[in-house]
């Protein structure tokens, strides 16, 4: 008898196909194994299966990885015990309820949803089946990370005092994609900074007490003239797509295939004009968090136009020191002893240039564990408190800046 692991995914675009390779490549370190996969478009379905296919057979014998039209038989399917969850944001709830009703294995990812209402539906039907749920805030699994929090704990900073972020994301393609609506993504908060949200709780240990936020849109601003997407436009433009742009972009969340191009509905497109209006997501903000034990968190971050690495810094300030971590460099520049020492420590490691600089192995390697009772790093609880935050920022940033506290977002009480 087989003592692996079926998986069913659920969503086999950027996020889902990553993952999916991983666990190929990783398979003698695993015993997850890919049976199952759907996605909202057959034919990227049967591209993900073609991939995992060539990849599965380098290294060994092929799995039968079935095509399910319709996620509700996937779930359904009794060779899957790992249910997937890799859709855009706007369709995490569905899918999630019924997996969790299912009694099966259940992987999310983030953010939990794009809004609140359906974060806190899949937290209650979370808690009303008490089917845990894996959620993989990648920074928890990145070996720099993980080495700052643990000089943090430490001491050698003293006693916190403050965190300040700088997150600088040139991913304009938020524009191109369905990440350009607010009800379709959440918008950047729910994308991109609940991860940075998840590190603050992380970090502190601690709960947030009070938010506000300023934000908005600066720099992608519509243009009422604007094509509708870049394969019918003739401009000279540094922010096209096209066929032979995607394949050489560094990480530009676009997925390349010849399929992608040929979608005719704007939630489906990847290559919508950035100028196309509709979009009503921020493209830029300033957060500040007061954490109940007197811990300030300030976040700033832009979505920017240029191709580029992802720029994060992240610091900590204590009484006795600080430290930031250079997120792309995997540099942790450490300031001790009231200022008198001063080291640099490279955290760059043998996978570091792999997917989320090595995380999404790291993450893969638990999952399987979880799969065996393990216990996981993160759940629905740390997704719940970050897409809180994502709703308290935004209420604060729609208000001029107002203050927010945070128990006037609603909650899952246990």
């Amino acid at each position: 008898m087989s003592t692996k692991i079926g998986v069913g995914i659920i969503g086999t675009g950027r996020r889902g196909y990553e993952l999916a390779v991983c666990m190929a490549k990783l398979r003698s370190q695993i015993d997850l194994e890919v049976r199952a996969l759907n996605n909202r478009t057959f034919v990227r379905t049967q591209e993900t299966q073609q991939s995992l296919k060539a990849l599965y057979g380098e290294s060994g014998s092929v799995p039968s990885i079935k095509l399910h039209g319709c996620y509700a038989d996937l779930i359904a399917d009794p060779n899957v015990e790992l249910i997937m969850i890799l859709t855009p944001n706007y369709a995490h709830r569905d899918p999630t309820v019924k997996a969790l009703q299912s009694g099966k294995k259940v992987y999310l990812d983030k953010p939990l949803a794009h809004n609140l209402d359906d974060s806190l539906a899949i937290c209650r039907e979370q808690k009303r089946t008490n089917n845990p749920i894996i959620m993989s805030f990648t920074r928890r699994y990145e070996k720099p990370w993980i080495q700052l929090q643990d000089l943090i704990r430490k001491g050698i900073i003293g006693t916190v005092r403050m965190i300040l972020t700088r997150d600088i994301i040139p991913y304009h393609v938020y524009f191109h994609t369905w990440h350009r609506r607010m009800d379709w993504s959440g918008g950047p908060l729910a994308g991109k900074m609940s991860h940075i949200f998840d590190v603050c709780n992380w970090y502190t240990q601690d709960t947030p007490a009070r938010i506000s936020a300023f934000g908005g849109q600066s720099v992608f601003k519509p243009d009422p003239h604007a094509p509708e997407c870049c394969s019918q436009c003739d401009r000279d433009c540094p922010y096209r797509v096209d066929k032979k742009a995607a394949k050489h972009r560094q990480d530009e969340m676009i997925d390349s295939g010849v399929s992608r191009f040929a979608e005719r509905e704007i939630i489906k497109r990847h290559d919508n004009c950035v100028w196309l209006p509709g979009a009503d997501i921020d493209d830029h903000g300033v957060i500040n968090v007061e954490y109940t034990q007197g811990v300030k968190a300030s976040l700033s971050w832009a979505v920017f136009g240029p191709d580029s690495e992802d720029q994060e810094t992240f610091e900590i300030v204590g009484d006795k020191g600080r430290i930031r971590l250079i997120r792309h460099g995997g540099v942790i520049d450490i300031v001790t002893d009231y200022g008198k020492r001063h080291e640099v420590m490279d955290e760059r490691k043998d996978d570091f240039s792999s997917s989320h600089f090595g995380a999404d192995d790291a993450f893969v390697i638990e999952l399987d564990q979880f799969c065996k009772g393990g216990t996981p790093r993160a759940t629905s609880k740390e997704g719940l408190l970050a897409a809180r935050m994502t709703e308290a920022a935004l209420r604060s940033m729609r208000a001029d800046g107002q203050l927010v506290r945070m128990e006037e977002i609603e909650d899952v009480r246990s």
